[in-house]
């Protein structure tokens, strides 16, 4: 007895009601329309090689997120990697090395006074 796999898209992370594998070239995911049968899904995708896949005998696919024709294709519980980890550690790291947040639009009249207190500018 076999234990059903989970599968995420590999783009949004919606579980996939997925039942019949092989997946279709034309499976699209419905919370994002994704393609489904793509690189990015495979269990044999692995960026940190030549051509993004670990089956040497497969043919290269330029896009990795379109949909393709690879016979080796098996989907992967794993491929949803999340962005919101990243987007967070981007924005963190942006904020030390800038100083905070980015102004309001309600500091408008602050920023005008500093840039005339910088610049010498006498307000009449």
């Amino acid at each position: 007895m076999s234990v059903p796999i989970e599968i995420r898209c590999w783009r949004c992370g919606a579980p996939l009601a997925v039942t019949l594998l092989p997946l279709r070239r034309e499976e699209v995911c419905e919370s994002c329309n994704a393609d489904l049968h793509v690189c990015k899904l495979c269990t044999l995708y692995n960026p940190s090689v030549s051509d993004a896949c670990d089956e040497p005998i497969a043919l290269d696919v330029s896009n990795k997120e379109r949909a393709n024709f690879c016979d080796y294709f098996r989907p992967s519980p794993r491929a949803y990697k999340g962005g919101d980890d990243a987007t967070a550690r981007a924005r963190a790291e942006l904020e030390a090395l800038f100083g905070g947040v980015a102004p309001s639009a309600n500091s408008a009249d602050g920023t005008r006074t500093e840039l005339e207190r910088l610049f010498g500018i006498k307000n009449e």
